[in-house]
Protein backbone atom coordinates (compact mmCIF):
# COMPACT_ATOMS: atom_id res chain seq x y z
CA UNK A 1 0.00 0.00 0.00
CA UNK A 2 1.12 3.49 -0.58
CA UNK A 3 0.64 6.71 -2.50
CA UNK A 4 1.47 6.49 -6.19
CA UNK A 5 1.69 9.04 -8.97
CA UNK A 6 0.09 7.93 -12.22
CA UNK A 7 2.18 8.72 -15.30
CA UNK A 8 0.15 10.80 -17.78
CA UNK A 9 2.03 9.18 -20.67
CA UNK A 10 1.65 5.44 -20.03
CA UNK A 11 -0.69 5.34 -17.00
CA UNK A 12 1.88 3.40 -14.93
CA UNK A 13 1.73 3.91 -11.17
CA UNK A 14 5.05 5.21 -9.86
CA UNK A 15 6.30 5.89 -6.33
CA UNK A 16 6.44 9.58 -5.45
CA UNK A 17 10.22 9.38 -5.09
CA UNK A 18 10.73 8.79 -8.82
CA UNK A 19 11.42 11.81 -10.98
CA UNK A 20 11.17 9.94 -14.31
CA UNK A 21 8.74 7.17 -15.29
CA UNK A 22 10.76 3.96 -15.71
CA UNK A 23 8.15 2.62 -18.14
CA UNK A 24 8.07 5.42 -20.74
CA UNK A 25 10.73 7.92 -19.62
CA UNK A 26 8.36 10.85 -19.07
CA UNK A 27 9.46 13.55 -16.60
CA UNK A 28 7.29 13.24 -13.49
CA UNK A 29 9.06 15.89 -11.41
CA UNK A 30 7.81 18.92 -13.34
CA UNK A 31 4.23 17.84 -14.06
CA UNK A 32 1.65 20.60 -13.81
CA UNK A 33 -0.87 20.06 -11.02
CA UNK A 34 -3.73 19.53 -13.48
CA UNK A 35 -1.86 16.50 -14.93
CA UNK A 36 -0.99 14.93 -11.56
CA UNK A 37 -3.15 11.94 -10.63
CA UNK A 38 -2.51 10.27 -7.29
CA UNK A 39 -3.54 6.72 -6.46
CA UNK A 40 -3.76 5.17 -3.00
CA UNK A 41 -3.21 1.44 -2.79
CA UNK A 42 -0.93 -1.23 -4.20
CA UNK A 43 0.80 -0.56 -7.48
CA UNK A 44 -0.82 -2.04 -10.55
CA UNK A 45 0.91 -2.70 -13.86
CA UNK A 46 0.29 -0.17 -16.64
CA UNK A 47 -2.55 -1.00 -19.03
CA UNK A 48 -1.64 -2.73 -22.28
CA UNK A 49 -1.75 -0.49 -25.35
CA UNK A 50 -4.75 -1.15 -27.60
CA UNK A 51 -2.52 -1.93 -30.58
CA UNK A 52 -0.48 -4.55 -28.74
CA UNK A 53 -1.05 -8.09 -29.85
CA UNK A 54 -0.99 -10.88 -27.29
CA UNK A 55 2.16 -12.99 -27.29
CA UNK A 56 1.93 -16.14 -29.35
CA UNK A 57 2.95 -19.33 -27.62
CA UNK A 58 4.95 -21.67 -29.80
CA UNK A 59 4.47 -25.27 -28.73
CA UNK A 60 7.71 -27.10 -28.11
CA UNK A 61 8.27 -29.97 -30.48
CA UNK A 62 8.78 -33.09 -28.40
CA UNK A 63 11.93 -35.01 -29.17
CA UNK A 64 11.26 -38.60 -30.22
CA UNK A 65 11.94 -40.97 -27.33
CA UNK A 66 14.03 -43.31 -29.46
CA UNK A 67 16.34 -40.55 -30.70
CA UNK A 68 16.88 -39.21 -27.19
CA UNK A 69 17.66 -42.64 -25.70
CA UNK A 70 19.93 -43.90 -28.50
CA UNK A 71 23.60 -43.07 -27.89
CA UNK A 72 25.74 -42.10 -30.88
CA UNK A 73 27.56 -44.99 -32.57
CA UNK A 74 31.10 -45.59 -31.30
CA UNK A 75 33.98 -44.51 -33.49
CA UNK A 76 35.55 -47.42 -35.31
CA UNK A 77 39.26 -48.09 -34.67
CA UNK A 78 39.86 -47.84 -38.41
CA UNK A 79 38.63 -44.26 -38.44
CA UNK A 80 42.08 -42.91 -37.75
CA UNK A 81 44.46 -41.59 -40.35
CA UNK A 82 43.39 -44.18 -42.93
CA UNK A 83 39.97 -42.59 -43.34
CA UNK A 84 41.36 -39.30 -44.65
CA UNK A 85 41.11 -38.88 -48.41
CA UNK A 86 44.38 -39.11 -50.28
CA UNK A 87 45.91 -35.84 -51.38
CA UNK A 88 45.89 -35.21 -55.09
CA UNK A 89 49.32 -34.86 -56.54
CA UNK A 90 49.82 -31.89 -58.78
CA UNK A 91 51.91 -32.60 -61.85
CA UNK A 92 54.24 -29.79 -62.78
CA UNK A 93 53.53 -28.35 -66.14
CA UNK A 94 56.17 -26.61 -68.14
CA UNK A 95 55.28 -23.64 -70.22
CA UNK A 96 56.16 -23.87 -73.88
CA UNK A 97 57.82 -20.85 -75.29
CA UNK A 98 56.46 -19.51 -78.53
CA UNK A 99 59.08 -19.60 -81.24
Amino acid sequence: MGLWLKCPGCQAQNPLSLKVCPNCGRDLDKLPTDQRVYVIGPATPPPEPASATPPVEVPATPEPAEAAATPPPPASPEAGENSKPAKKSKAKRTKKKKS
